[in-house]
């Protein structure tokens, strides 16, 4: 069962606002929480899970994430030199109530902070190109941190102008790809494949013919969405999910790694310690 996390946990007092900075872990459980998030990825390359989807996120991806979406963001790898560092900002319905009521009736920013179920997809991302958000993400955390007089009223005055950048955001006309571009959708499509035949012999010349690409051509613009190559993101997935197998289930170790695509035991014992830091065991019983 996804955990559920709740707002009375991080606020202070009845203010129904927090923000702090984290370095995700490899481990961390998905989510889902009473209480809506904005998440900015500050430092480092990962992977955001959302319900379904699985998404490569990069330094500068902001995303908003209504009550009750499930969610989890994990480092590309367990190198402490390059972590993945998000920030976020979570508030409460009840802080809109007393601000104006600016937010315009059936837009996508309404329907996502008050009927996300009327959504098909129940969360939105868009990238930081000009480090608007980073401005008053830090602003705000400063605030928060420090709490000199009245930084109550800066924080909720800062939310109104975060808020503000994500509903121009999605007003803006989407515009067409760029020619020189990854063929997004193509490589959306390899990761979904990935995620479900993730234990099946998967080679990288078989994933790039059923895209419709030249190896090298699939490769580089794999790389480019993903931060990874085609052979270290499948290694990532496949730990991952030899992990949830070892913390939700009972089988031993070698059948875990077997279920996830793995008979030569030795090098699925050194794969598991560099990706996670821990051999399998120790991941069981941490």
């Amino acid at each position: 069962m996804t955990r559920l996390l709740t707002g009375s946990h991080f606020y202070r007092g009845d203010f129904p606002m927090f923000l702090n900075r984290e370095t995700e872990a490899f481990d961390t459980p998905p989510h889902r929480h009473d209480f809506i998030e904005l998440c900015l990825v500050a430092e480092g390359r990962g992977y955001h899970y959302i319900e379904e989807q699985t998404l490569a996120v990069q330094k500068g991806d902001l995303f908003l994430i209504p009550i009750g979406t499930s969610h989890v963001f994990r480092p590309a790898t367990s190198d402490p030199g390059n972590p993945l560092v998000v920030c976020n900002f979570i508030f409460d319905l009840a802080a809109l109530k007393s601000m104006p009521d600016w937010i315009p009736r059936e837009s996508e920013l309404q329907r996502l902070l008050y009927s996300p179920e009327r959504l098909t997809r129940a969360w939105f991302r868009t990238q930081d190109k000009q480090d608007r958000f980073q401005f008053l993400f830090n602003q705000a955390y400063r605030e928060n941190i420090e709490r000199p007089v009245g930084y109550q009223a800066m924080v909720s005055a800062i939310l109104i102008q975060i808020l503000q950048l994500v509903h121009r955001e999605q007003s803006r006309p989407e515009q067409p790809p760029a020619a020189s571009e990854p063929p997004l959708e193509k490589m959306d499509d390899a990761i979904r494949f990935i995620e479900l035949h993730y234990s099946d012999k998967l080679t990288l010349k078989s994933v790039a013919e059923r895209s419709y690409m030249s190896v090298n051509h699939f490769q580089n613009q794999f790389k480019k969405v993903t931060g990874l190559t085609f052979n270290h993101y499948l290694q990532n997935v496949r730990i991952r999910k030899c992990c949830q197998l070892l913390k939700t289930t009972e089988i031993s170790v070698q059948q875990s790694a077997h279920e996830v695509g793995y008979s030569d035991m030795k090098f699925f014992h050194s794969l598991f310690r560099k990706i996670t830091g821990h051999s399998p065991q120790q991941y069981r019983h941490a």
